[in-house]
């Protein structure tokens, strides 16, 4: 039985493909990148892509997705700050409003969002100490991952523990050659789908910005924003690239 409030209604007939939901119900059309992400079967996920790209917005029709077809599911948003998580939930609501839902919090969490199949998505503040107690999420979305503290991540990894069908989705473009996200992205053993996309391969974004941008920032911060790539802070004492070198993997670890 599918539950309804004032006229909302969970809508039947379209699509159990998520790449064709998008299309048809949300009116998103994503491109063959966006759409392997929406079509990736994996429980993670590691999006480190140029700015711009549509990592929010496909995101965000990825959780929409889960919302719709999973009742009573739980759906969390962290960021690196409240107003940052509550933009994705923005994104969240207007595709939403084009399924003719009204906007309606779930009562318990200030900024949420709660369908009429007691499925939740919940914009997370950026404390660990205010997240706790939430249990068996199914999809948890870290945007800007790669500016969210180490220790929040710890905080949320946990929520995990009893979904063992939850999915966790980390999305950035990088912030240095440090915390989890970078940690996560280079650590191939990790079981992630992990996409990549420079801004040099997104047809949204055109060669003649690119110069202009190379042409107005440092060498290093064009590379992270729109190429994808880590750099060593700025500020370190001793580049990253030293401190590794002086690592020979090929000498046997000892062990007792």
């Amino acid at each position: 039985m599918i539950d309804t409030w004032g006229g909302d209604v969970i809508p039947s007939g379209f699509s159990a493909d998520p790449v064709q939901f998008a299309i048809e119900a949300l009116g998103f059309s994503p491109d063959p990148q966006q759409a392997s992400v929406l079509s990736a079967a994996h429980s993670r996920g590691i999006l480190c892509c140029t700015r711009q790209w549509g990592k929010s917005t496909t995101v965000a029709a990825m959780a929409v997705y889960h919302a719709v077809r999973q009742p009573d599911a739980l759906i969390l948003i962290a960021a690196p700050s409240a107003r940052q998580s509550g933009l994705l939930l923005h994104k969240c609501a207007s595709f939403l409003a084009r399924l003719n839902f009204s906007r309606r919090g779930d009562g318990l969490n200030r900024a949420s969002l709660l369908l009429p199949n007691r499925a939740r998505i919940i914009a997370l503040p950026n404390n660990g100490d205010n997240i706790r107690g939430f249990s068996a999420p199914s999809l948890i979305i870290i945007d800007e991952a790669a500016r969210v503290p180490d220790s929040l991540y710890f905080d949320i990894l946990p929520m995990l523990a009893a979904s063992p069908a939850g999915r966790l989705w980390l999305l950035s473009t990088p912030n240095g050659k440090h915390g989890f996200f970078h940690n996560e992205w280079i650590d191939h053993d990790n079981g992630f789908f992990r996409l990549s996309v420079p801004a040099t391969a997104c047809p949204r974004i055109k060669p003649d910005f690119l110069a202009q941008e190379r042409a107005r920032l440092p060498l290093h911060l064009y590379e992270q924003e729109y190429l994808c790539a880590f750099h060593s802070s700025q500020n370190s004492l001793i580049p990253v690239s030293d401190i590794e070198a002086c690592y020979d993997l090929d000498i046997p670890q000892w062990s007792n």
